[in-house]
């Protein structure tokens, strides 16, 4: 608890704040000043300039582009790119939305931005032109404009933002293994824009460098404070930061004059050319303690360039303190961090929370204006680190963890960490995050990190003794969710870690369990020479174009951020690039699965190269592999109650049909709706759902009394604990969750498609709770090469040996193991659904499948297959509740339900309504358009329909056909729908017909997500 004695820094006259000059909003700010300097130059890069006023207009068009695409006041929205003169646009734009911004950075790694997009919630993003959206599972795309900015824009948006609201979320590293989303409000930002505490805000005559990353908060005070301060802002890239010559080159040739450097850029210009900053007027560091030396170093050199030590966290709108480094004496060591900015509040404590002595060590507390909201979606660590103001109730200040001291001439000096976190190349780093997630390997027992001033070192000990462990799979595997500053140097496996007497790791002893037992794994910095010349550097450059990661030869593919999707995107790009015939596509990527590292995908391609053949998918034992393999327990003495059901379990809750299913189950019943997640904590589980049915516009469902969410991985070994206490209290189970994939062999997809499904089983029997279960029309596609012509919803499943892809292997696999259960006694449905579209209202869809992707591939190129290819189009919203309807009030007597459109549609129709809307379309004759389709991928190897382009080549079973050729009309059977009819007669549900208005309806829905572009004539 703190103390009512703290000790206190600040301006004795306004008490540590100072309200901002004007107040506000930053786009409103940003207004005033456009409307002042008009065609003044607000931003260059290389040559490239914009102006204020285009500024405003291209801000003004994407604001209303925005609010078009359904972006509401509150909302969080991503920013896929890098530094640029359109971030800036993107910025300004968001901000006129009423939402605010996330800077997605295209360096990160795919997964880490995943993370921070589902951390905060983003429902909608803007793409940066020449950047690639990495981000999945979004609800809206929008484009950024780029056209008339010099002409009158469109009216501005009155949004209901205060500066209290949300400006911007950034991340910073979190002990519980994920980032953590600080969010920031108009307040702050304005305040830092404001501050001149030591002549740091720019004049209108300056031109303020842009180097840092936009993921990082200190982004933030090389751009806002140029812009509203009416100055220029110069964007640098990564090389020139990387040279001081180039460097001072950029300097001279844009006339910059104010520079916020990384301590390390900071260091290094002044190690190797200290007279670089010798035409700025003010040049500064932060994110590390400053080397006196070094910055003597720079004041000798440059003695007409204020230089300046920055300090602050992230949680205080970046700088909180700054020092002033006096050319004319001699720097103090370790150097200060100075005293707060006018906004901002100091104040050290001891443990016990109260006021330290002078020269006594304390935790910092920073506050004032441009103290932080909290971090999105974890109010408990909000409410620790965010203290409440010893002296003025209505104030908080914040934690930062900091050990600092005040010296005599009344400066901060930093003097460690009190928890473990660490600055390290200008990111800050909790050890604690590192450590948190080596531990979640099942590898692994316990783990340390330790920081010896400029690298990280891992101690591990194995989980199970005797066991070694794969430490240099471990350490790659980090790469998924950490930064890449935050990589281990060594990771080293010991037999033990010491302890202390007073039972805690004694660090100073780690040293010395090294020994001819331990093994390490190097970092990247003693790691072997990079990988460069010859097919392997030809490959790993592949690689780091998708993963943002340079890898080894034995780096695991999967390890290092690879999934399903970027590995067939890499195979794509591998393919095109060394002329392979796409042909060999799966074949590769299932070697990439058998021999994920780099030498051993290499080995593949180099036999592809050569002609040879690679090894062949084994043969599925379907007859051993459809057994449940186990006998029912006997009944329990109380059964479930389905019709009635007062829990229920829902697996695939995360996904567009689990959305969905789970809107239903809230509407139709009164059952508390238990969700297993892959998340790390309850907490994240939640949050992950509420994003998901916020995505599909069903945040309305949201009710934490009745939806429990936990993590649970069904795919994992063991049923987590919080699905196993279900055993007993379950009526219904509902299983959507899937590995869908139309590349990987059956097993690859076997353990979560099948195994999961063998587990629901033996949780629902003791109770016979009713497992009901979503399967794919793709389990019948064996019939139409067999030459059946019809399937019936009761006809045996057959002809499983004609199937092509491992995903329909695995789900008729699961749909036999289910009926071998029901043939025990364990009540059981089977769905068949066709094409899950959006539902009637908004036609809200899941644009990542197949059929969307054709879609979108026919209106970004014009030309689409002359083929006989059916559109039975099913809503989501239709079949949800369909299925919610059986399985409360029809018995489960092993009874399939073919959930298909009675009054499809074919491709022709859809192509008849894209012409209508404005697109230009010619039909191709198919194996001309499955050529121009691989040439096109091969282009574009990111384009959403590349997962998908071994449909149209790998051939099927048997006949002269494609795989997606198995679907055409004429060759894949008519489905019956008895079972649907009889079922759902008394329900007053009814499948809309596939017809023009619900074709539109889709297409629309496409168009304004920003799927597929609105055709300029009648955009």
């Amino acid at each position: 608890m703190l103390r009512d004695s703290m000790q206190e820094f600040g301006d004795p006259d306004s008490g540590g704040i100072l309200s901002p000059p004007g107040g506000g909003c930053l786009h409103e700010a940003f207004d005033a000043v456009a409307a002042l300097l008009g065609n003044a130059v607000a931003g260059v890069d290389h040559g490239r300039t914009i102006t204020f006023a285009q500024l405003k207009v291209l801000s003004d068009r994407l604001a209303r582009r925005l609010y078009e695409a359904g972006v509401s006041p509150g909302d969080r929205v991503g920013v896929c790119g890098g530094r640029s003169l359109d971030a800036l646009v993107a910025f300004l734009g968001i901000l006129k939305a009423g939402a605010a911004y996330l800077p997605l950075d295209d360096t990160s790694p795919p997964r880490r931005l995943q993370a921070m997009a589902e951390e905060a919630g983003v429902q909608t993003v803007v793409t940066l032109p020449g950047s690639v959206a990495r981000v999945r599972r979004i609800r809206t795309s929008v484009e950024l404009p780029t056209d008339g900015g010099g002409g009158v824009g469109d009216p501005p948006l009155r949004t209901a933002v205060t500066d209290q609201d949300c400006a911007y979320v950034m991340f910073t590293s979190g002990s519980t293994g994920r980032p953590k989303a600080v969010a920031v409000p108009h307040r702050g930002v304005v305040a830092l824009a404001a501050s001149d505490a030591v002549h740091q805000r720019p004049r209108p005559t300056d031109r303020v460098l842009h180097g840092y990353n936009l993921s990082s908060d200190a982004s933030t005070i090389e751009i806002w404070p140029a812009l509203l301060a009416g100055a220029c802002i110069v964007i640098a890239n990564r090389e020139e930061l990387l040279s001081p010559t180039a460097l001072e080159q950029r300097f001279v040739e844009d006339e910059v004059t104010v520079a916020y450097l990384t301590t390390s850029v900071f260091h290094h210009v002044a190690r190797v050319k200290p007279e670089a900053l010798r035409r700025l007027r003010f040049a500064s560091a932060g994110g590390e303690s400053m080397d006196p030396a070094l910055a003597r170093a720079i004041t000798d050199a440059c003695p007409g360039t204020t230089v300046v030590n920055f300090y602050g966290p992230t949680e205080n709108s970046v700088v909180s303190t700054a020092y002033i480094v006096m050319p004319d004496r001699e720097p103090r060591s370790p150097m200060p961090i100075g005293r707060p900015l006018e906004y901002a509040t100091c104040h050290i404590v001891r443990p016990d929370g109260t006021a330290v002595a002078d020269g006594e060590e304390g935790e910092l507390l920073v506050g004032g204006t441009g103290l932080a909201l909290g971090y999105i979606g974890d109010p408990d660590l909000t409410a620790r680190k965010f203290v409440p103001h010893p002296t003025e109730s209505d104030l908080v200040v914040y934690r930062t963890g900091d050990r600092v001291v005040r010296n005599a001439e009344g400066d901060l000096e930093y003097r460690g960490r009190i928890d473990r976190q660490i600055k390290l190349r200008g990111h800050r780093i909790e050890l604690e995050e590192i450590e948190a997630r080596l531990r979640a390997d099942d590898r692994i027992g316990e783990a340390i990190v330790d920081f010896d001033g400029h690298s990280l070192t891992g101690y591990v000990t194995p989980a199970t003794p005797g066991t070694p462990i794969p430490t240099d799979a471990v350490r790659a595997d980090l790469a998924k969710w950490l930064p890449a500053p935050a990589a281990l140097q060594k990771l080293i496996e010991v037999p033990r870690l010491p302890v202390s007497a007073a039972g805690k790791v004694d660090r100073k002893l780690l040293s010395q369990l090294i020994g001819p037992e331990t093994t390490s794994a190097p970092g990247p910095a003693l790691a072997a020479a990079p990988v460069v010349g010859g097919l392997l550097g030809t490959l790993a450059q592949i690689w780091q174009n998708f993963l943002r990661v340079w890898p080894g030869e034995d780096d695991d593919f999967f390890a290092v951020g690879g999934d399903s999707l970027l590995a067939a995107q890499v195979v794509t790009s591998t393919c095109s690039t060394l002329g392979i015939d796409a042909k060999h596509g799966t074949s590769l990527v299932r070697c990439l699965l058998n021999t994920p590292t780099l030498k051993g995908f290499a080995a593949a391609v180099s036999a592809v190269n050569d002609g040879a053949t690679l090894a062949q998918t084994p043969d599925v034992d379907f007859a051993t592999e459809a057994r449940y393999g186990s006998r029912l327990p006997e009944p329990a003495a109380v059964l479930a109650h389905p019709f009635d059901p007062r829990h229920v379990l829902l697996t695939g809750a995360s996904g567009f049909v689990g959305a969905w299913l789970l809107y239903s189950l809230m509407n139709r019943t009164d059952a508390v709706v238990h969700c297993p997640v892959r998340a790390s904590s309850e907490a994240h589980a939640g949050q992950r759902i509420r994003s998901n049915l916020a995505r599909y516009g069903l945040e309305r469902a949201w009710d934490p009394e009745r939806i429990r969410c936990f993590p649970g991985d069904l795919a994992a070994a063991e049923l987590a604990e919080p699905l196993a206490r279900l055993e007993d209290k379950l009526d219904l189970v509902i299983h959507s969750a899937a590995q869908v994939n139309f590349l990987y062999p059956y097993e690859a997809l076997r353990q979560a498609n099948v195994e999961a499904t063998r587990k629901l089983i033996q949780l629902a029997a003791p109770r016979r709770a009713p497992v009901h279960f979503l399967s794919t029309i793709a389990t019948v596609a064996g019939f139409g090469l067999a030459g059946v012509h019809h399937v019936t919803e009761e006809m045996p499943l057959a002809h499983p040996e004609l199937l092509t892809m491992g995903y329909g292997e695995s789900k008729w696999v699961a749909e036999e193991v289910l009926r071998d259960a029901a043939r025990q006694g364990m009540p059981v449905a089977i769905y068949r659904p066709y094409e899950i579209m959006g539902d009637q209202l908004t036609g809200a869809s899941n644009t990542e499948t197949a059929i969307c992707s054709l879609f979108k591939y026919i209106a970004d190129t014009g030309s689409a297959p002359d083929i006989a290819l059916p559109l039975d189009l099913v809503p989501v919203d239709y079949l949800s509740d369909a299925i919610v309807h059986i399985a409360t009030t029809c018995e489960s007597t092993d009874r399939t339900y073919h959930l298909t459109n009675p009054n499809p549609a074919s491709l022709t129709d859809m192509l008849d309504c894209m012409r209508a809307a404005g697109h230009l379309i010619q039909q191709v004759p198919y194996q001309d358009w499955v050529i121009d389709l691989v040439e096109y991928v091969s282009r574009h190897p990111d384009a959403p329909t590349a997962p998908f382009v071994p449909l149209c080549v790998d051939r099927a079973k048997i006949g002269d056909m494609s795989v997606k050729e198995m679907y055409f009309e004429g060759t894949f059977p008519t489905l019956g729908r008895d079972n649907v009819e009889r079922d759902l007669a008394d329900a007053k549900l009814t499948c809309p017909p596939a017809d023009t208005a619900l074709l539109n309806l889709y297409l629309n829905h496409f168009h304004a997500a920003g799927y597929i572009t609105v055709p300029r004539r009648v955009a």
